[in-house]
């Protein structure tokens, strides 16, 4: 049993709710913190456990072995550090952190002090995607050629301007970092890390302050296999869509809606598998009609905290731990440095070793 603070009792915190609910076994809520008294209280109160609102007087005096770190992405790094120096364990919800060699400092300070360190990114913990990640594995697709992964969003749909969202300094940019992020993990996850990125932005509606509305790019994996990527977040009327291909040899797969799914499509849709040598699969399925995984729900938010809590209790390496997910940050610090130098590609090995010189 792990005792877990949450930091940061609103929006995203909402999601993570029913793994201290319904597995309070695993993972047991002891204390909650959050700058918004009412916030934290209500939290708090829903448990019957203390709240604070500041998080260094709440890592002094909390019963916790752990944080889960639910905040802005602006001060990912500050609390996530200050829980690693009081000898926390840390699940920080995605993205890791806003600048790429805070990333690389709290690798090394959960490294140095034999902390578990996991950051949120919970699609590898949605069962159908997992079920691909085995047929991609076996071999069912062939050799991986060609990736491809949209975000395409109104954010005015889900928050008001004037939200920390639209602001790029609180957000660290604007739809890469803020959505992208979730499909590029992904794909990282299927293919292994990104070798080069060429890629564009734009910063189109007045709402966006410092951040990105529009972007594009190409993506070289160290495989070989090529990707684009897009993320529009400002377009009328524009439904919330999060989709992406796998283009192999032998199969392929995408998640682009059929029929009458077409209407209301949205968030993590189920892959649709197309492979060309079994001809009772011509015809796409979904991937969890075939496979079993071995995910405890269907919740792929509480599936990852489940995950988190079993790494603390027998010291294991997470699947998205922070190491790990120094590939993506890279390349999405790689995506901004060529959007900024107008295309030029730009190598993650080049921003990755950069950003361990500033540490």
């Amino acid at each position: 049993m792990t005792n877990v603070g949450l930091v940061g009792a609103g929006g995203i915190s909402d999601l993570h709710r029913p793994a201290y609910d319904d597995f309070p076994e695993k993972l047991t809520l002891t204390g909650v913190c959050d700058v918004s008294e009412e916030n934290a209280r209500a939290f708090a109160d829903d448990f019957g456990v203390d709240y604070w609102t500041d998080h260094e007087t709440f890592l002094e005096e909390a019963d916790v072995d752990a944080v889960d770190v639910t905040l802005p992405h602006s001060v990912h790094y500050e609390v996530a550090k200050a829980a690693l120096e009081a000898g926390k364990h840390v699940h920080v919800e995605k993205p890791f952190a806003t600048d790429l060699a805070d990333c690389v400092e709290l690798v090394d300070l959960a490294a140095e002090r034999d902390l578990r360190l996991m950051v949120g990114q919970m699609q590898r913990f949605h069962p159908p995607y997992r079920a691909l990640k085995r047929r991609v594995d076996d071999g069912d697709l062939g050799a991986i050629r060609h990736a491809r992964c949209d975000a395409l969003v109104n954010q005015g749909d889900l928050f008001p301007p004037g939200h920390w969202l639209y602001d790029g300094e609180m957000a660290g940019g604007g739809g890469v970092i803020g959505y992208s992020v979730h499909k590029l993990d992904l794909l990282r996850y299927y293919l292994g890390d990104v070798a080069g990125v060429s890629a564009l932005d734009r910063s189109v509606s007045p709402d966006f302050d410092g951040a990105e509305d529009y972007a594009t790019g190409l993506l070289e994996f160290e495989s070989g296999t090529i990707a684009d990527f897009s993320v529009t977040l400002s377009a009328p009327a524009m439904p919330y869509t999060e989709a992406f291909w796998l283009v192999g040899d032998d199969g392929v797969v995408h998640t682009l809606p059929e029929g009458e799914q077409q209407e209301g499509y949205v968030g993590s849709p189920t892959p649709r598998i197309n492979t060309r040598d079994d001809p009772e699969r011509r015809k796409s399925f979904d991937a969890m009609d075939d496979f079993d995984t071995d995910l405890p729900t269907s919740d792929a938010f509480v599936n990852e905290l489940l995950h988190f809590a079993d790494c603390v209790e027998r010291g294991s390496e997470p699947l998205t731990s922070g190491r790990d997910n120094l590939g993506t940050m890279a390349a999405i610090e790689a995506i901004y440095r060529s959007a900024a130098s107008g295309g030029e590609r730009v190598t993650t090995e080049d921003v990755l070793a950069e950003a361990r010189e500033g540490v």
